[in-house]
């Protein structure tokens, strides 16, 4: 087993608000970084109907699907606690957003750090 954040120095975690009109189609949640991954740590969404979300990798021209398609209940809700090791991370270079199944408002949070 490799070794995990408790084993290695500490990270500077940053936290991002997920709050995204009705629409269609998908949206950044944390913009792209110059060769680093974004690594989540943490999340929460919510949405007002059902509808499939999934977070992915993105370098505007190609998506990298990082998780399988959530399904969230009208008014119901997604969480990924608290792991220090990581949920999922995009590739390097990449953005991650939200790919979304319906045309429902989404919101939440979302807790990462960079590597």
């Amino acid at each position: 087993m490799g070794a995990g954040l408790r084993d290695i120095a500490p990270k500077e975690v940053y936290s991002v608000k997920i709050a995204e009109a009705a629409g269609t189609g998908d949206f950044e949640v944390v913009p792209a970084v110059s060769g680093k991954k974004i690594t989540v740590i943490g999340f929460f969404v919510t949405c007002s109907a059902a509808q499939t979300i999934t977070f992915e990798s993105d370098n505007t021209s190609t998506q990298t699907a990082l998780t399988g398609a959530m399904t969230v209940n009208t008014n119901g809700w997604i969480k990924g606690n608290y792991n220090p090791d990581g949920h999922f991370k995009t590739i390097a270079g990449e953005r991650l957003i939200v790919a979304r199944g319906g045309s429902v408002a989404v919101h939440g949070w979302l807790n990462y750090y960079l590597e």
